[in-house]
């Protein structure tokens, strides 16, 4: 086997053009990695955030860089340490941050970052479960404390976090509402929204009741307006940007504001995997498209809309 892959880099920061092809070595894996023969790939908004140079400073990585973080594929080699999987095995994961992401034939992952997949899910829907499930999980359950008879306002239901957001709080027996276009509302019901506000037409502001805790994918305005509804005493997370304002409404309203970072977790990739291979979460995709630089520019392109209801797949 030659040691050589297909991969797609960026050798620059900057536009969609920097998108290119190119053969990069096989990774070598560390003792308690897992080689993964890539099958599907998620793409994500943090994929064009870093390939504009916007997550630079946090993460100052060496070119050319592969992006990506999310993917289902084959266990192809294990590390000498790693247990509980074997070569053959289908597998989900969401890595670390690296220059060495998931835009490739093969993915080099550390095996507590990785999960079975279920055999009742197909690799596409698989490889789009990783990063989004476990960034809502995160900002729900770790940060939000979310319990059952709470209630929960989600800012942009139909996203492709937003989406895991609402059947995960639907699970434990929370209300859910949440914020979409008229033309996203029988989706976002379909997941488990008891309450869909259309956010072109209604100002969320005004027409929430008081909630326990609202989950902002969108930051901006939709942040500031988030303490207006919020229990005194209740919480707003933020997997985006905090605006300057936040930490002087958070002291105005009694509310706490959290921005967190999502990362890869062991229990949670295995949680989520098993509550997919169970049925009681979909991933629903958006669109999916054959490996290659051309199509991973129109990937980004279409996730840069902020409009892509579901996940972005790329099947290698």
């Amino acid at each position: 086997m030659t040691n050589q892959m297909n991969a797609v880099v960026i050798n620059d920061y900057g536009d969609r053009d920097q998108l290119t092809e190119t053969q990069m070595p096989i990774p070598n894996i560390k003792d308690d990695q897992l080689l993964v023969k890539v099958v599907s790939i998620g793409v994500n908004p943090i994929d064009w955030k870093t390939r504009k140079g916007l997550r630079k400073a946090r993460y100052p990585f060496d070119f050319p860089i592969i992006l990506g973080q999310e993917m289902a594929g084959v266990v192809s080699k294990i590390g000498a340490k790693v247990t509980g999987f074997k070569v053959g095995d289908a597998v989900i994961g969401y890595g670390t941050p690296s220059n060495r992401g998931t835009y490739a034939e093969f993915y080099a992952i550390d095996a507590d970052q990785a999960a079975h997949k279920p055999i009742t899910v197909s690799f596409q829907e698989a490889a789009g479960l990783g990063l989004a499930g476990t960034t809502a999980w995160q900002a729900l359950f770790d940060a939000g404390h979310l319990k059952v008879g709470q209630t929960v306002l989600i800012l942009a239901g139909s996203g492709g976090v937003g989406s895991m957001a609402i059947q995960l709080a639907k699970h434990i027996g929370a209300h859910v509402i949440t914020t979409t276009s008229a033309a996203n509302d029988n989706y976002v019901r379909g997941l488990g929204a008891d309450k869909v506000i259309d956010y072109k037409t209604q100002d969320f502001a005004k027409v929430s009741p008081e909630v326990d805790l609202v989950f902002d994918t969108l930051g901006g305005q939709n942040q500031l307006d988030a303490f207006k509804v919020v229990k005194p005493g209740g919480r707003i997370i933020s997997i985006v940007e905090t605006t300057d304002q936040a930490e002087e409404l958070s002291q105005k309203y009694g509310v706490s504001f959290e921005k967190i970072n999502a990362h890869p977790d062991k229990d949670v990739i295995t949680t989520l995997s098993n509550k997919l291979g169970a049925g009681k979460l979909k991933v629903s995709i958006a669109t999916q498209l054959k490996f290659n630089a051309e199509n991973v520019r129109e990937m980004h392109k279409l996730s840069e809309t902020g409009h892509i209801v579901g996940k972005l797949i790329l099947n290698v």
